[in-house]
């Protein structure tokens, strides 16, 4: 595995922090598999996705994509880490932008971890400015710092809003309680009754692996919205990432049944008191006009409240939907820098052209109940 090692060193200090800072390492990994299990995990924050564990089967999963690990090092002890990864956006007419992005091609969330330092604040800079450095060396064109959760994380670097995360704080002692406040509590029960007289039930799994079978058609599945959106920010998943996260115990799946037959699933992600909704998948001929994607998120919101669980993070798009749910909305900022540096202003039109736009198109459409909830 390469592995490229670069010290930032700022004259003589003359402040106790700065030398601490000065004495810090930031090392370049190309794969989780270089990384001490152990020192990774105690600065992963449990809600936060990026463990070890996922990483490791994100990996084997066989996702069309690079991995860049940013680890400082002081004193020969892991004190901060980011994880990004290099890939292929796909636009118009054969076009395609080789980029990389803080985090995965399939997760939301801060890819950025921190020990309790005096010099915290300065090595989030650090960290992802390496990751920015060693990305250009691979001949990307476009890096995007993202997912940071306020406008002054970084200090040095200016951020722009780049889009809302949707939050579900749990208070309620049960779903019957959170169905009683609910302003369409009448229309979900009748959601409800109606996927249940159309003969569907939801099975919900935890931490058991998928058979080959399962896997197979819960991708067929995922296919079809992956068909029909065609987002070009959004990477082709193989079959064998459903098999991998199958495997992590922490991976949640709920299951629509009919006759036997998965229909529908949504893949969540129980982190420390909190549940990630990540991916989903239907059967649009067979569920039809039937209000699946709807009813699948309050079963998800059901399965998190049984749990006892505190909060739950749905993600991105269909604003409207979510905070008809109870939702609030986070703000995530980005930080986007080109190479070279004159690309700028037409890579980020690019995307505002044809990335961003598609999502607000595709936001738009899925606030309709037949569409599909991302």
């Amino acid at each position: 595995m390469k592995r490229v090692e670069q010290v930032v060193r700022s004259g003589f200090p003359s402040r106790t922090e700065d030398i601490a800072e000065a004495a810090v390492l930031i090392d370049i990994r190309d794969s989780i598999a270089t990384i001490d299990r152990t020192s990774w995990n105690q600065l992963c924050h449990p809600h936060q996705f990026c463990s070890y564990e996922y990483m490791a089967a994100l990996e084997a999963s066989g996702l069309e994509c690079q991995y860049l690990y940013a680890l400082a090092i002081s004193n020969g002890e892991m004190v901060g880490a980011a994880v990004a990864t290099i890939w292929r956006i796909h636009l118009p007419y054969k076009a395609s932008l080789r980029v990389t992005t803080m985090g995965t091609p399939v997760n939301t969330g801060l890819p950025l971890m921190l020990a309790a330092t005096p010099n915290s604040t300065s090595l989030r800079y650090r960290l992802v400015a390496a990751l920015e450095q060693a990305s250009m060396k691979h001949g990307v064109r476009l890096f995007v710092g993202r997912d940071f959760p306020a406008p002054d994380y970084l200090q040095k670097l200016p951020l722009d809003k780049l889009y809302n995360c949707a939050h579900l704080e749990l208070t309620w002692a049960d779903f019957g309680q959170y169905l009683m406040q609910h302003p369409k509590r009448k229309r979900l029960r009748r959601d409800m009754r109606t996927l249940e007289k159309a003969g569907y039930t939801v099975d919900v799994r935890e931490g058991q692996a998928l058979s080959l079978d399962e896997a197979q058609r819960l991708h067929a599945l995922w296919l079809q919205l992956y068909q029909k959106h065609r987002s070009p920010d959004q990477i082709m998943v193989p079959q064998d990432f459903f098999l991998h996260m199958g495997q992590l115990k922490h991976a949640v799946w709920l299951l629509l049944r009919k006759d036997g037959r998965i229909d529908a699933f949504d893949l969540c992600f129980t982190l420390g008191d909190h549940l990630e909704s990540t991916y989903c998948g239907v059967d649009l001929q067979a569920t039809g006009r039937l209000p699946i994607h709807r009813v699948m998120g309050y079963q998800i919101v059901r399965h998190a409240i049984s749990k006892g669980m505190r909060s739950i993070n749905f993600g991105i798009s269909n604003e409207q939907g979510k905070i008809e749910m109870g939702c609030r909305l986070e703000a995530c900022y980005t930080w986007v820098q080109a190479n070279p540096k004159w690309l700028g202003w037409l890579l980020r039109s690019f995307l505002q052209r044809f990335v961003l736009k598609n999502d607000q198109d595709k936001l738009t459409a899925e606030s309709l109940p037949e569409q599909d909830r991302s």
